[in-house]
Parts: structure tokens; sequence; C-alpha cells
């Protein structure tokens, strides 16, 4: 029998490249997106896909819409005004009333996505174990609703599990970002600018970020973090150059100086890989080049 699992966020970056995942990976997704946004074209029919328009101010009424159990549950779904407080109250808020709602239809697993905003502004190596200090309500609301859900989970008899992504990008991934401004800029024939690049970095490509979240909710364990990322930690520069010889060869990338001592970010994968034996995939290079 298939196995069914529920997505919020399902139209945005990560939550369409995850649904896509899992429909190619022969599980039923149940999607829940934003009504009237112009992101839900990205979500094409498919058999084993169900569309379900809830905002999730409202997804308290999710019981109306599923009334057979789930086996999973993946939330996506965060407001990305990442230093508005009141906006990120409201996603802690509604964050809290999605575990109610999975309590009420019955599920057996859910997966929180946090993010690497959790840890603040940190040089050291980012593992699990770490104290979070964050430094902006985004952070802080991703902790509190780490702790939150996994009480909440805990007294409802739902698995709970936690994943924190690092920089991902690929298929659908923001424009606002380093890698789509250098990528577009490029590709115009144009020269981008940025800081020197001396910080060190991780990029994970969005196909391999969903296959560690499905590796997550099949063999993560229950009441733990981890982190999502790549593990191939080096300097952004090297990034960057990589992107550039493969988009542009016969141009630069101006680099400056940073105005202040950039901050690196340094994630470790081993705990996810010792648990769940997922490995990323895609090379960086392959993941520019799709």
């Amino acid at each position: 029998m298939m196995e069914r699992v529920i997505v919020t966020g399902a139209a945005g970056f990560l939550g369409w490249n995850l649904v896509d995942f899992l429909l190619a990976h022969d599980f039923l997704v149940d999607a829940i997106v934003r009504p009237n946004s112009p992101s839900n074209a990205r979500l094409a029919e498919h058999p084993h896909l169900r569309v379900i328009p809830l905002a999730m101010e409202e997804i308290s009424r999710l019981p109306e819409q599923i009334a057979a159990p789930c086996d999973y549950a993946v939330h996506l779904a965060w407001d990305s005004r990442r230093t508005d407080f009141a906006a990120q109250r409201a996603s802690l808020s509604s964050t809290l009333d999605f575990v109610e709602a999975l309590g009420v239809i019955g599920c057996r697993r859910f997966l929180g996505i946090g993010s690497q905003a959790e840890y603040g502004v940190t040089n050291e190596i980012m593992e699990e174990i770490l104290l979070p200090q964050p430094v902006t309500p985004y952070g802080a609301a991703k902790v509190a609703a780490l702790h939150l859900t996994r009480l909440r989970a805990q007294q409802l008899g739902i698995d709970w599990v936690w994943g924190r992504v690092f920089s991902v990008y690929g298929d659908y991934e923001s424009e606002t970002t380093l890698l789509s401004y250098l990528a577009r800029t490029l590709r115009s024939g144009q020269i981008p600018q940025m800081t020197a690049g001396t910080q060190l970095w991780d990029y994970l490509h969005a196909e391999d970020a969903a296959a560690a979240m499905t590796a997550l909710l099949l063999r993560g364990r229950a009441g733990e973090v981890y982190n999502i990322a790549h593990g191939d930690v080096r300097p952004l520069r090297s990034f960057t150059e990589e992107l550039r010889t493969a988009l542009a060869p016969d141009l630069q990338i101006a680099y400056g100086m940073s105005e202040r001592p950039p901050t690196s970010m340094r994630p470790s994968v081993e705990k996810i890989q010792a648990d769940t034996g997922w490995r990323a995939k895609v090379s960086f290079v392959e993941g520019v080049k799709r």
C-alpha cells in the first residue's frame, strides 16, 4: 500500500521539489497550498497528488479536508518576512495549529523544517548539539517551533523529527539569492559584484534536499534534530567561480572586500548520514548546469 504524506508550503521552492521527489518515489501526496497563489501552477496534475488550497491561518480546518489518517506530514509553510516579528509569531501559531490538526486526523510522523538561522552567527562547526542563538525573529520563531511542536507531538502520540535546512539551490529558487543574481547577471553578459567570498559555505541541490527530507521521514530517529546540508564546505568564492566557469567562462566576477569579517557557515552532516544513510549526490557544478 502506498504511504501518504501531507506537505504544507507545497508550491514553494522546497515544497515543489519535495512533492516532485515524493511522487517520483511512489508516495501519495496531499499538497497544502495558499489559495490563489500564482505558484500553485507549478504543481502539475498527477494521479497520486491532491492539491488542497488552504491558508495556514485556517489550517485548523484541515480535518474537514482530510478524513483518513496519514503516514507522514512535512511542514514547510512559513512567512518569508524574516525580520517581521508579527509575521513570525503568526507562522509559529499556525505551525502549532497544524500539529493539532494532525492529531485530529491521525498522523504517524511529523517532520518540521527549520533553518540554519536557528544557530545564529557563529564560525563554529554547526553540529546539532550546538546551542541555538538566533539573531532574527525568523530564527527565534523556528527555535520556538522546534521545542513546542516536539512537546505537543509527544503529547498527541506523533513521532517527531526536525530538519534544519542550510543553503539550497535549484528549480524555483528565489531570484533574490546570491546564486540567482550571479547566474542572471553573467548570462546577460554583465559583470556581477559581490564580497571577497572568503567565508566558508555549503550548497545543497534541491533534489538532494528533497531526498534528505524523505530519508528523515523514513529513517530519522524520533525526537532528534538533523542538519540538512551537502557537507562540501569550502570558501564561497570557490562555488561562485565554478558557477562563472559553467555559465560564462569569458566573464569575471568583481570581488570586493567586506566591510566586516564575513561569517562562515560550516554545517556538520555526520548525524543525518549515520542515522539514515543519506548522502548528497548532486555536485555543485552539476546542479548549476541543471
